[in-house]
């Protein structure tokens, strides 16, 4: 099957859109369809063909449209009828209209999704939903990245509007402060006298950086008040000559530079990012975290699901380097598990993790996080799931509406922060009927988030509501779900950690979580 061309018109003959899969002249196009407008009749059919002794239109009204594929005569009706149906779907699709004004002003959407459908002449064995993602290549780490950017970006702006409040500030005191500049002087026995011919009108309005003070020929330079210090110098600004007075300083006094520590200005964040992990004074993070991965049909049914878990250990201090971390391990089946090579398998068995050679330390910085065993759940059993989402849009005239429930499966996992998103493509934001919790459009997105606080056995079950202008059904999909939990599928926990040395207690900070790689809902295509 060869598909020379594809094109949209309305019921005159006049060409809204027209695409060309095989080269050929813009002459030669024109008249072929000019031929099939004198030839297409009243077109009552549903599926409708065409036959020349050149060529072959298959053709399908729509409304006031003709859909239409341009083949040769040798073509395979059935997967022309086929191609024709694809392309008929994907104008309400993306025009969310079927005018001539929806068309037009969509023209090269549709030219990019039937370029998708159709290659080279040749039919693409594509589903609707497929050509969505592939002319959207929506992306979830790109969202994700895209939120993380936007909250830098307002962070960044609440750091500059506080930075220009406290500029601000700092300027009105140094006004303040030249307002009054000649008294205090005065005061300080420096020799300006506040009623000079120009101590006021110099001091108003201007910081005293600026000033030019007038001293009295009798007045000695060691006479300045030397107790007012840094205050002398408010409003002076960068000294570029600071780093040459401080190492002539340094030199008068018979110190060498290179015996002078330097402040490095980067070291001040290290600290404080390391002081905010280490507070209370433990010297020692034990990570346990699990990661699930979920894929499912819109009926509930699982197609994947996959658990990834491993205990890690940072260490902030040599002192606690060497340690034995003991847990309720080592774990059974259904888990799959690995350790770290250079532990010791023996007393794995036992549950502790520790060095073969004691006497050897675990690495220390939080750079240098060490991994000490890892594990991996793989089911496709609808009870280990969590919680099932199940969406079902319906069409009434003009509007979808959709309703979208959560049934909890697995009441082990205590989901928290939960919130699932929903695709909503169109051009106006849905209307919410009932929602249990709460949900928000995102714009930006063109998604609809609903917010759950908890799914647990007090909350094991919950539906959401809405409508949009109508759709087709795989519009609503993939669903995306995002939550997290305290409960682990492992149960690992760590009873303890002691000193490789003496088997002495050491004190440790405990992180433990469950988090949503990836939990996608996908429309289940009829095959």
């Amino acid at each position: 099957m060869v598909v020379l061309a594809a094109a949209v018109t309305n019921k005159t003959g006049k060409v809204l859109l027209s695409r060309q899969f095989m080269e050929m002249k813009r002459i030669r196009i024109e008249g072929l369809l000019a031929g099939f407008t004198k030839l297409v009749g009243k077109g009552k059919k549903e599926h409708s063909l065409i036959e020349t002794d050149e060529v072959r239109y298959v053709y399908q009204p729509l409304e006031g449209l003709y859909v239409l594929i341009i083949t040769n005569p040798q073509s395979n009706i059935m997967e022309d009828l086929d191609t024709l149906r694809l392309l008929s779907k994907l104008i309400p699709q993306y025009c969310e209209g079927t005018s001539e004004a929806d068309v037009a002003g969509h023209t090269f959407e549709l030219i990019f999704a039937f370029d998708e459908v159709v290659n080279n002449g040749f039919k693409e064995y594509v589903t609707l939903q497929q050509v969505k993602t592939y002319t959207t290549m929506d992306s979830h780490e790109e969202r994700i990245q895209n939120i993380i950017l936007h909250s830098k970006m307002s962070e960044a702006k609440e750091e500059a509007r506080s930075k220009a409040k406290a500029i601000e500030i700092r300027k009105r005191d140094r006004m303040k402060f030249g307002v009054h500049g000649d008294d205090l002087n005065a005061i300080g026995g420096g020799g300006m006298g506040s009623d000079g011919p120009g101590g006021e009108h110099q001091t108003i309005g201007r910081p005293p950086a600026r000033q030019t003070p007038e001293f009295s020929p009798s007045e000695p330079e060691e006479s300045r008040d030397v107790r007012r210090g840094p205050g002398e110098n408010v409003g002076l600004g960068m000294q570029l000559d600071a780093g040459a007075n401080a190492d002539d300083f340094l030199r008068d006094l018979g110190i060498k530079e290179d015996k002078v520590p330097r402040r490095n200005p980067f070291a001040v964040k290290k600290e404080v990012r390391q002081e905010e992990e280490l507070k209370d004074g433990v010297m020692l993070l034990v990570d346990v975290s699990e990661n699930l991965n979920v894929s499912m049909g819109s009926d509930g049914t699982v197609k994947k699901m996959e658990v990834k878990g491993g205990v890690k250990i940072t260490c902030y201090s040599p002192d606690v380097s060497r340690v034995i971390v003991q847990t309720n391990g080592p774990l059974k089946k259904p888990f799959l598990s690995r350790m770290q090579p250079r532990l010791d398998k023996k007393k794995w068995s036992k549950g502790a993790l520790c060095s073969k050679d004691t006497s050897k330390p675990f690495p220390t910085g939080s750079a240098d996080a060490l991994t000490l065993v890892t594990w991996k759940l793989s089911s496709t059993k609808e009870d280990l799931v969590p919680f099932t989402v199940n969406c079902w849009p319906n069409h009434e005239g003009s509007s979808s509406i959709v309703s979208v429930e959560f049934e909890i499966m697995n009441p082990e996992i205590v989901c928290k922060n939960v919130v699932i998103t929903i695709p909503c493509p169109g051009s106006k934001a849905p209307k919410i009927i009932s929602a249990d919790g709460k949900a928000d459009y995102i714009s930006r997105e063109k998604a609809l988030a609903w917010q759950i606080d908890e799914i647990s056995e007090d909350n094991s079950s919950g539906a959401l509501e809405f409508t949009v202008p109508k759709l087709e059904s795989s519009a609503f999909f993939p669903i995306e779900v995002n939550f997290s939990s305290p409960t682990l599928y492992s149960k690992m926990k760590v009873k303890g950690v002691l000193t490789a040395q003496d088997g002495k207690p050491v004190q440790y900070k405990l992180k433990s979580a469950l988090s949503t790689s990836k939990y996608t809902i996908i429309e289940d295509v009829d095959e």
